[in-house]
Formats: structure tokens, sequence, C-alpha cells
């Protein structure tokens, strides 16, 4: 911007003039218009139908060691939604694989299952949960051969008080067995 004729305009008219300049980049982008849904209004809805899955980001991938399944945790910041999505190897995986997106309740942060699309189908190479609001929840993509309830990664638990003095804190934890999942977040 060239700010000849200061004397002219004066300091005010120049401020104005910046301030002109820097307001006209403020503009809705268009990919906010192409979303229908934000935050709350994205919870429990298709990220795909709802177009935000067009800026997706993958927040954290877990890869079987074989690479027979694959889960990502996915966000969109247009939408402020986040879902997970799992892709298998149709020769190598488990005949079963199931999906679920864990999440924290609101307010009181208890786990919960967010949603889960069942069993993939014979033939059917991948799927994706639908959204919660990721303002409101830590959230986590889980992949098992056992069913839509099971948490093959569940909560880390020790124990504080064991049977000897040395032994403590003790991992009470469960082995991970029979799927994989992505870290909280």
């Amino acid at each position: 911007m060239c700010v000849h004729g200061i004397g002219r305009w004066g300091p005010t008219g120049v401020a104005l003039a910046l301030l002109a300049g820097v307001f006209q980049g403020i503009t809705a982008s268009p990919a906010a218009a192409e979303s229908d849904c934000f935050r709350d209004t994205c919870s429990g809805k298709d990220p795909i139908a709802m177009g935000c899955d067009k800026d997706a980001e993958i927040l954290q991938q877990a890869t079987m060691p074989d690479e027979s399944v694959s889960i990502r945790l996915l966000w969109s910041p247009m939408c402020q939604g986040v879902w997970a999505k799992v892709s298998r190897d149709l020769d190598t995986s488990p005949d079963s694989v199931y999906l679920t997106l864990w999440t924290t309740r609101d307010p009181d942060g208890g786990v919960q299952a967010g949603d889960s699309p069942g069993a993939l189908g014979s033939g059917v190479a991948g799927a994706y949960t639908k959204m919660q609001n990721w303002k409101k929840t830590t959230a986590k993509a889980c992949w098992n051969d056992v069913d839509t309830a099971f948490d093959p990664a569940p909560t880390k638990y020790t124990i504080q008080s064991p049977a000897k003095q040395n032994d403590w804190p003790v991992d009470a934890s469960l082995v991970v067995q029979h799927g994989s999942c992505t870290d909280w977040m």
C-alpha cells in the first residue's frame, strides 16, 4: 500500500486506510459454507454427508504389524468433529472386524462408546463412525475382532496398595488383545 500524501490525509486517515486493507482480507472461507454442521450439531452425524471429510486430518493412526488392519482417528477443523475410520486387507485381516469410537462423557469425563458401525461385512474393506463434538470430548479409535463394546486397550489401571510394600504401584491393566487403539486425544 502506497502511503504518499500523509500530510493531506493525516495520521487518522492513514490508520483508517490500513485498517480497511486488513479487513478486506477477512472473509468467510469457501470451505466454511460447505459444512452442514459445527461442534454439537455434528454429534451423531455422518462426516461425509456433512462435508466434514473435505478438510479431515489424521490425528493418529495405528496399523497392525502385518498391515492387515489400520485405524485412524480423524477430525475436521471446519466442523470441529472427530470420528474413527478402519481399513482392512480382505485377504489377511481377521474375518470379524469391529470399529468403535470411544469418547469421554461431558461433563463428568467418564468413558463411553461413541459410535460403531458394527461388524464389517464380508467383502467390506473399510468403514467409519459418526462424529462427536471435538470440543467436549477426548476420543480414541479402536478395532477388534470380538464385539463393538469390546475395548482391546482399556484404561491403564494401577493398584496403589498391594500385598507387599515393595510391590507398589502395580499395573493391573488387561493385556492388549484382539485389536488395537490409537491413544486418547
